[in-house]
Order: structure tokens, then sequence, then C-alpha cells
């Protein structure tokens, strides 16, 4: 068993603020990994949302935590001395090209105005971890933090919020948190691609989407896509692209019901669905025009040829310094969110509608 500590040591706390006789030793992060049967390495990887940890051990240090009391303060003594100048990064997932260039971009602009940056990727944990991961920066004393993941639960905002400053990164704000300013692309990127097949002779076009629960900043894009394309009278459909999703058999059923042209959701999906149209014996563009979007290496590369929209996560990022800098020095901000347009990279995989 180990000794109790010292009324001088930092692990010597008081119950409830009494006297020095009530101490105990606090709960740290090896007596977490103890209760829950795994390394000490598993369970800060499991506390910080890093990647490498099993759904079963990632329960297992959710119920130790529980179990033990353990507070996201206990986990700040137990990394670093926390710093004023610390702004706190949490994104969706590090691996997907637009999460690591923010995060880039975020780094060197936060290094610009004074800021060191701790970053956490939540890879679609359960909210519940989102909420210990997001705490776990505000326990370290971060001045502010940014959230770039559309999924995290709007009550999870809410209460992050209401301890330190946060701006929100890749979506339209939320209607439950008005008062949480957002930076966005500009949702209307998605209509100059359409404007671009449009203008090529497109009259029948497909659009790929994940779910608004995936993606809700995506769906609403891909609306706004498909309202221009009614408003010009063009015929259209949504498709919905999930894991598993048999490309060939979509890609087919496309072309045979006369779509030319079909932009992606990404450009991971665009990539998918030319190997389909390669599969099938179909030209590109001569028998079907493919788009992607967000246009970030290695997407970009002239090698590949695609012809997609790219986000501006340099500009994203710059904004949420700003944003963040601001509601750090209590200056005013506007509530409204600040959208970020991009750029149209058109390459050899768009081209004039075929005749038939």
């Amino acid at each position: 068993m180990s000794p109790m500590p010292s009324s001088d040591s930092p692990d010597a706390v008081s119950q409830d603020g009494g006297s020095q006789g009530d101490a105990r030793k606090a709960s740290t992060i090896r007596d977490v990994a103890l209760a829950a049967g795994v390394s000490k390495s598993t369970a800060s990887r499991a506390l910080l949302g890093q990647p490498g940890v099993s759904r079963a051990n990632l329960e297992k240090v959710q119920r130790a935590i529980q179990q033990l009391d353990f507070v996201p303060n206990q986990i700040a003594r137990s990394l670093s001395v926390p710093s004023p100048a610390t702004l706190g990064l949490f994104l969706r997932n590090a691996e997907y090209p637009f999460y690591g260039h923010l995060a880039k971009g975020f780094v060197g602009e936060a290094g610009e105005r004074g800021y060191e940056v701790l970053s956490v990727s939540s890879f679609d944990q359960p909210d519940d971890a989102n909420y210990q991961s997001l705490m776990v920066l505000a326990g370290l004393r971060a001045a502010g933090i940014v959230v770039a993941s559309p999924v995290v639960d709007p009550l999870t905002i809410q209460r992050v919020a209401a301890r330190v400053p946060l701006v929100l990164v890749g979506q339209m704000g939320q209607a439950s948190n008005p008062d949480v300013p957002f930076v966005a692309p500009d949702p209307d990127d998605g209509v100059v691609l359409v404007e671009h097949v449009v203008a090529l002779g497109h009259t029948s076009v497909a659009l790929t989407a994940v779910s608004p629960e995936q993606s809700p900043t995506q769906w609403v894009r891909i609306q706004r896509m498909r309202s221009h394309l009614e408003a010009r009278g063009i015929r259209n459909r949504i498709v919905t692209v999930e894991p598993g999703t048999n490309l060939d058999d979509l890609v087919a059923g496309l072309h045979q019901a006369a779509v030319t042209a079909v932009l992606c959701n990404n450009d991971f999906v665009a990539l998918d669905v030319l190997a389909a149209a390669a599969h099938l014996g179909l030209s590109v563009p001569g028998d079907l025009s493919v788009a992607g979007f967000d246009g970030l290496p290695p997407f970009d590369h002239e090698a590949l040829g695609l012809t997609t929209y790219r986000v501006p996560t340099a500009g994203l990022a710059a904004a949420a310094v700003d944003l963040v800098h601001k509601l750090i020095r209590s200056e005013d901000v506007e509530l409204g969110g600040v959208f970020v347009p991009g750029d149209l990279l058109v390459s050899r995989t768009t081209g004039p509608a075929p005749t038939r």
C-alpha cells in the first residue's frame, strides 16, 4: 500500500476543504489505470481521446473515472504545468486531410500570437468521452478552446463554453448555442461546382452525401447545391454513400439513369467514383464528369487531375485564432459567424456533357 502523502504534498487534498486531518490522497492517472486493468499509457490515451485504444478499454477507463471520481483538474496535475498562453484544439479526426491541414494552420497562427497549442482528437468517440477530453483542456487552464468537430453534442459545447472562451470551426453554428461564435467554409462553395458543370452543358447531376447526423455541415452544403440545381431546372438526385456501399453498382445505376455528372461530397468518394467508372469501362469525362470537394494535398496533385473545390484551411485557422484571441481579451465578436470562401480547381475529370 502506498504511504499517505505528507501535509505539504501536492496530492494532499481535503475532502470538504476542512482540516489537515481530513486530507486524503487524490486519485491519479495510475489509480485509474489500475482500476481499469490497463496500462498507464492506455489510460492516458483514453482520457485524451487519442488513437490506439480499443472500445473495451475505453469503457473500462470511463468506468474507473466514475468509480474514483477522477476529475480533469487531477489529470492536469499529472500531465504538465498549466500555462495561460495555451490554446486547446479539439479535432474530429486528425487523420483526415482537412483536420490535419487545419491543425497545421492553427498551430502556425497561434504561434504568431504567442500561444502554444495542445490538440486532442475525438475519432468519433461517445460524447461523454468528448466532454472528458474537452474538460482536460479546460482543466489545463487553456486560455481558449477551438472545437473542430461538427458532431459534438450542443449541450457539451454549452457546458465547456461556460468555463472557457470557445470557438467552433467547420460548422454553421448551433441553434441551441447561438452565443458561441463559429468559423466555417462558405456554405455556397458547392454552388460554384454546380455552376461549373451546368456551364459545361450537364442537365442531369448526382450529388453524393453522407447522413446529416454524420456531417451536418456537409449536409447544409449539399442541400444548397440541390436547391441551386432545381432553380436552374437541372435534373438531380442525392445518393447516400456509407461504408460498404458498392460504388460499381451505384455508378452503373447513375449512368443507366442518364446522369452525366457526379459531384462528390469529398475527394475520397470522388476517387472511388473514378475507380468504379474505370471498372465499368466508362470514359471520364467523356461519359461521366466527376468532381470532388476539399481539394487538399495530395488530392490537388496534377497527376490525379481531379476537379475539386479547395477548402480554405489556412483561412479558417486564421479566423478561428483571431476569434478566440478576441474572446480571451474580452473584445466584442460578431455572433453571426465568419464564412471563408475557397477556390475551384478545374482539371481533367470534368468536361462537356456527352451527347446521347
